[in-house]
């Protein structure tokens, strides 16, 4: 069955990779990728690092969208909701997959603008267009789990929900909003609670894109042996963005409306781990100083996802945080070398 795919966030990270996957694993999928930046073929929304130079990030190959008369993308404000709804009445969608998101470090007023009151108008839109979508996928986050991960260990979906910052309070209210918005209105709904996300491309105030940045500037000697970090004995479960891409296609096709799935490896990792795997793929473990000047508030010692709900549906990571950092730090090294180079 052909289907017709509304992407939000569509020039964000996970929104590039996942319409990048839609339009080559379904042959006939037609996607309608909406955001608040203007098109770009070329590049994401944030900046990264060529040792001291900055340029805008450009998109690795596995993310770049296949032009053509089944992929468009047009700009669209979340806020806008006579907008919103004249755009369901024009495409019509099938699936929506709603990545669109406020991030870590943004301004309160920001996060819950965006991640609480845009994911209202958007569901809004929906019912009062009255168009008929099989389902609607919203990008949530394993960090609503919280203080709950100092009791419970792994996290499966019904841990409750303690978080310990704005930006998983936002995206806990942004479930609830949506949770009864979308049973009110008899819309078939599930939940992506995505963990700590790696892969080419990744922003660096994440702590992949971050590392692999800087191993990537000292091998070409543009920075001095030395990476300052925090507390590095905290674990993570880290998922490739790749494989974020297929399970929320999976949700989009298989996911049970009214559940919540974690979108996770199932693996704990330390910090630690992270950087040393880092330090080898680069050539570089025993070479490099490690300094910890910092340590972020509010941490949560350890974290890791059970993802049998998720498996249940056919899912099975594919790339180990090993082959992440490997062609996250290859994107530095050939990608955004050639970029900076270019500028």
């Amino acid at each position: 069955m052909t289907s017709r795919y509304l992407v939000t966030g569509a020039q964000g990270f996970v929104g590039r990779f996942l319409v990048a996957h839609l339009l080559t694993s379904d042959d006939g999928a037609n996607v309608l990728g909406i955001g608040r930046s203007p098109a770009n073929d070329l590049h994401f929304t944030h900046i990264v690092h060529w040792g001291k130079q900055t340029v805008p990030a450009p998109l690795p190959a596995a993310s770049k969208t296949a032009r053509g008369d089944r992929y468009r993308y047009q700009t669209a404000d979340l806020q806008d909701r006579p907008a919103l709804e004249s755009l369901m009445r024009s495409f019509k969608p099938d699936v929506i997959m709603h990545m669109a998101s406020g991030l870590r470090d943004d301004p309160l007023e920001h996060l819950f603008r965006t991640n609480v009151e845009g994911t209202a108008h958007l569901i809004e839109a929906v019912a009062t267009s009255e168009i008929p979508v099989r389902r609607i996928v919203f990008g949530s986050s394993g960090a609503i789990y919280g203080r709950s991960a100092l009791e419970r260990l792994p996290l499966d979906e019904e841990t409750p929900c303690q978080p310990v910052d704005l930006y998983s309070a936002s995206k806990l209210a942004a479930e609830n909003v949506s949770r009864i918005m979308t049973e009110h209105h008899g819309i078939p709904a599930v939940w992506a609670r995505i963990f700590n996300i790696a892969g080419p491309g990744q922003e660096e105030r994440h702590f992949c894109g971050k590392v692999a940045a800087q191993t990537a500037a000292i091998k070409f000697g543009l920075l001095p042996a030395r990476i300052e970090v925090g507390d590095l004995t905290p674990t993570r479960d880290f998922i490739d963005v790749r494989d974020v891409a297929v399970a929320l296609s999976t949700l989009g096709s298989r996911g049970k409306p009214g559940l919540a799935y974690n979108v996770a490896s199932g693996t704990e990792t330390a910090m630690g781990k992270v950087l040393d795997v880092a330090l080898e793929i680069s050539g570089l473990a025993g070479q490099v100083a490690i300094e910890n000047t910092y340590r972020r508030p509010a941490d949560i010692a350890r974290a890791y996802a059970g993802i049998d709900r998720l498996t249940d549906l056919g899912f099975a990571p594919r790339f180990d945080l090993r082959r992440s950092m490997a062609d996250l730090i290859d994107y530095y090294s050939t990608t955004v070398r050639s970029e900076a180079e270019s500028a």
